[in-house]
């Protein structure tokens, strides 16, 4: 049960719920016009996975090496947000979430501010990240044959493209999105702006270096997105698109920086159950890829798929002595994982207790057998949320 108490010397202790599937034990710091919340949440994951341990392409049996790990991995997360509001409705918003991870290095999710008002439209400012049009429901531990994050384009591994390229939190990249809420009907136009060379994990291209020359501009990404919400459904679109000609090139002088994606989802969300269905398809420079996916939660069970088939046009031709990259043609990246949620363990609240597993694999159509790229693994997440 809500209540307001004065901000000075009074507390109140509440619960709010930040997505369909978590939520968050808050202190709140409350008066008529303004508000100040502080908490966060534990998560540590002890991981066993089957990965690609080599820096090089997985369409070569004899170039796949199997890793196994066994590790440990985890933060804390602490969010501290604040708003204070005026009697014409105007509002200003602020959010930052410092990360310690288990590793002894120190990051952030969240740091933003927000300012509008409750009719009208909404600025906001800072690193955050904008509409999901790639939902994957609960994804306790999502590993993919190839591309190993939702970001991260990397030569030669596959791509399994979720329409997140422009969607937010890009390194140093700078951020400002403008949206609006008119009843059932939601619009937000979300920028990305500055370096962008990190959506590349390798120095490489479809074989060929990338910007040899050290003459990267800074991309301008444009990320429109509309969503209708009626009762239990929700049906969204968007593109991304880089509006900065040869922001980053190869040593061709390629614009591979070229890259225009567009996604849709279609989410339904009311009592037990939760569902979503993706699609994703993205144009970049001698490459498309398109990306299905659904996934299902019932009670704490949650289970997904998702199809990822890549087409590379050309890739850079080779000499005896020089590694493949990658390979020109058509493969497909299919996922299945599936996870279940333990809520109130030892009937302490906010205590979680998550079991996920996945299992990848990859083929292409001019080679037979790719068994040895298949990826699997398993977790155990403990979460406690403060």
């Amino acid at each position: 049960m809500s209540q307001r108490l004065p901000l000075r010397g009074f507390l109140i202790v509440s619960i709010a719920t930040l997505s369909s599937t978590s939520s968050i034990a808050q202190v709140v710091y409350e008066d008529e016009s303004q508000k100040l919340t502080f908490g966060g949440d534990v998560e540590l994951d002890i991981n066993a996975q089957n990965t690609h341990a080599g820096e090089g392409p997985i369409f070569f049996e004899g170039d796949i090496e199997r890793g196994d790990e066994f590790d440990q991995t985890g933060r804390i997360l602490l969010d501290i947000s604040g708003e204070r509001s005026s009697p014409a409705n105007h509002y200003a918003r602020f959010k930052v979430q410092p990360l310690v991870q288990t590793n002894g290095d120190f990051g952030v999710d969240d740091a933003w501010l927000a300012i509008g008002s409750s009719y009208g439209l909404e600025v906001k400012i800072g690193r955050f990240e904008a509409f999901d049009l790639f939902p994957l429901g609960q994804d306790v531990f999502v590993g993919f044959s190839g591309d190993t994050s939702d970001s991260l384009y990397r030569d030669g591994q596959g791509y399994v493209y979720q329409a997140k390229e422009g969607r937010g939190r890009g390194g140093d990249s700078g951020q400002v999105m403008v949206s609006k809420r008119s009843g059932n009907l939601y619009g937000e136009v979300s920028t990305l702006f500055g370096d962008r060379t990190d959506l590349f994990d390798t120095d490489t291209y479809h074989g060929y270096r990338i910007d040899p020359d050290g003459q990267v501009k800074d991309s301008f990404i444009v990320r429109p997105v509309v969503a209708w919400s009626p009762g239990p459904w929700t049906l969204a679109a968007g593109l991304e698109a880089n509006l900065v000609s040869d922001a980053v090139v190869d040593e061709r002088g390629a614009d591979i920086s070229n890259r225009t994606g567009y996604g849709t989802r279609l989410s339904y969300n009311q009592g037990d159950w939760q569902l979503n269905t993706n699609l994703a398809y993205l144009d970049a420079y001698e490459e498309t890829n398109l990306t299905l996916g659904f996934n299902a939660l019932w009670r704490g069970f949650g289970v997904g798929y998702i199809h990822a088939r890549n087409e590379i046009d050309d890739v850079k031709p080779i000499n005896d002595e020089e590694v493949v990259f990658s390979m020109p043609g058509r493969y497909n990246i299919d996922t299945l994982y599936t996870s279940y949620h333990f809520s109130d363990v030892l009937n302490i609240e906010n205590l979680s207790i998550y079991l996920g597993a996945y299992f990848g694999r990859i083929d292409h159509y001019q080679i037979d057998d790719l068994d040895d790229a298949d990826r699997y693994g398993g977790r155990m997440r403990f979460k406690y949320l403060f």
